[in-house]
């Protein structure tokens, strides 16, 4: 076939999945997928039309849907997948491979999922890190928006609330027309207040507010308005009834009331809201004098009570501890500038080697170990608390989990809930045995640890002296790649803090019984008095 005939029938398939024409664009993508294969050579364009292929076959399979579809254009992106990742990029490719694999869960209600479901997720989640980290490698930096949207509904289906939040914010601050970020963030405040058996009115502010930037959409359908107004609607007398049971009134200048309280904020706090680092619920959707501190706890107004609460509180107060400090050095290594004087005193011997050395770099390796012992403690806290220590005694918290080993994955999936279940899929993306695409941040702590890593300000480090060809396992990194490495490192701690929480909470509501007489343990805030200062 020529090439222009196989364009004009590509472009008549795409128009009929468009206006709903599913069935005569399935047959047409098999037909012409056919007549391709007998007649093409194998060159570029044989492989950049089979991925459009693909492409029809696998937006039938999430249109229509049809599982069928969805499987012949995972089969062809498998099949020749050296080959069109080469036409079509690395990064295209793997998000392409990544909807293929979404169209075929069954099971869309993330609840549902199990310890043995979820593994079909955790594919599809590595495949859109992979998508999105190709992305900015090859564009400065920069990423695509439809990425990073599907990418947070992956996280979503995983209860990985906190870092789809992220996604999704990331997104909407681009002010563009993407109506799929909106009502994923609304979607996700909604499971957040499932699963943190908390509400405020805040939240179902942010609900309602996210379903009517939707209706501001050029793109959405007209057939889909009605369920969106309906969703302002329900939302709003939430809101209304929340207002009555608390005896106030709805305010319509909160938001600017959010904006005063957030420029009042110490300059530290601002920059924990603005890089998602905080531990605060409220301050997961809204930055006002309620995210002014990180006044996460496992016990709510909703009465979460047990033995093990104040234990695992003990175990929260330990991590906050521990995170706050890796925080702030990161946080000072952004905003203050060197001291010089400190330097002078070190007197490091100049080698001409381009190494960083010095307190403020040491902040930053002190500050990325810590995480994962941060990590560790999680996973030892829940060994704890589920009777869950794997065979060998031995807990680090990315493969502590060993579900394929002695009728394990049986055990959690006898006690799983949301919390665990982000807390595995957390751990996967630094599992190297799980293909985890943050595998690499573990073996980079490892080297921190055991080798001499070097840090490093320019693309390659110069050596005048050759000070580093004695040793062979020298690790070089340069110093922008490692900041970033830290951010992540830290967003995915705080992730996993968040979801410890949830677990915890998780396990005292369903082990309280109807009718039961529970004291609750009053736990009280540590207040300091000091002066309210810029830091």
């Amino acid at each position: 076939m020529e090439i222009k005939v196989i364009a004009i029938e590509l472009n008549r398939l795409s128009e009929a999945v468009s206006i709903g024409q599913f069935d005569e664009a399935m047959n047409g993508a098999d037909i012409l997928f056919q007549q391709v294969n007998e007649d093409t050579k194998r060159s570029a364009h044989f492989f950049t039309i089979i991925s459009n292929v693909a492409s029809i076959f696998i937006d039938i399979g999430h249109m229509k849907p049809c599982a069928d579809s969805a499987q012949k254009g995972l089969n062809i992106l498998n099949e020749h997948k050296n080959e069109i990742a080469e036409q079509i990029g690395e990064d295209a490719y793997f998000y392409n491979l990544s909807n293929a694999k979404s169209n075929l869960i069954s099971e869309k209600n993330p609840f549902n999922h199990t310890f043995s479901t979820i593994e079909q997720l955790v594919e599809i989640k590595t495949d859109l890190w992979k998508a999105t980290k190709l992305f900015r490698d090859k564009n400065a930096g920069e990423f695509e928006p439809t990425f990073i949207v599907n990418l947070g509904n992956s996280l979503k289906q995983q209860f990985r609330i906190v870092e789809a939040m992220e996604c999704y914010d990331l997104v909407n601050s681009l002010n563009q027309d993407i109506p799929q970020s909106w009502i994923n963030r609304s979607e996700t405040l909604m499971i957040l207040n499932q699963v943190s058996n908390t509400v405020t009115i805040q939240m179902l502010e942010q609900i309602k507010n996210g379903y009517e930037n939707v209706l501001l959409s050029e793109q959405i359908p007209p057939m889909w308005h009605d369920h969106y107004k309906e969703q302002v609607a329900f939302h709003e007398n939430k809101i209304s009834e929340a207002c009555e049971d608390a005896g106030i009134e709805p305010d319509l200048h909160d938001s600017e009331k959010t904006k005063d309280e957030y420029e009042k904020l110490s300059s530290y706090r601002k920059f924990c809201l603005d890089n998602n680092l905080s531990l605060s619920e409220h301050g997961l959707y809204c930055p006002c004098i309620g995210s002014s501190r990180d006044n996460l706890t496992i016990p709510t107004a909703g009465g979460v009570v047990g033995d093990f609460v104040i234990p695992m509180e003990m175990v929260l107060n330990r991590l906050k501890s521990e995170f706050a400090f890796s925080r702030h050095l990161y946080f000072e290594y952004l905003t203050t500038e060197s001291d010089f004087e400190l330097l002078h005193d070190s007197c490091f011997s100049e080698l001409f080697n381009d190494e960083l050395l010095g307190i403020d770099v040491e902040k930053l390796r002190t500050s990325f170990r810590s995480c994962f012992g941060i990590l560790d403690k999680i996973g030892i806290a829940i060994c704890e608390l589920f009777d869950l220590y794997p065979p060998n005694g031995k807990v680090y918290f990315q493969s502590f989990w060993q579900l394929d080993r002695d009728s394990r994955r049986e055990l959690f999936n006898s006690i799983k809930s949301p919390g665990l279940l982000a807390l595995y899929s957390i751990a996967t993306d630094l599992n190297d045995k799980k293909d985890g695409e943050w595998s690499f941040l573990k073996q980079l702590r490892n080297d921190l640890e055991h080798e001499f890593v070097v840090v490093h300000k320019s693309e390659a480090p110069s050596d005048i002296y050759e000070s580093y060809e004695f040793m062979n396992n020298i690790v070089f990194i340069k110093e922008d790649d490692f900041i970033e490495h830290l951010r992540r490192i830290l967003q995915l701690t705080r992730s996993a803090i968040f979801s410890f929480v949830f677990a915890v909470r998780d396990k005292a509501l369903n082990e309280k019984k109807d009718g039961g007489i529970y004291l609750p343990d009053s736990i009280y805030r540590q207040d300091y008095i000091f002066e309210e200062q810029d830091l």
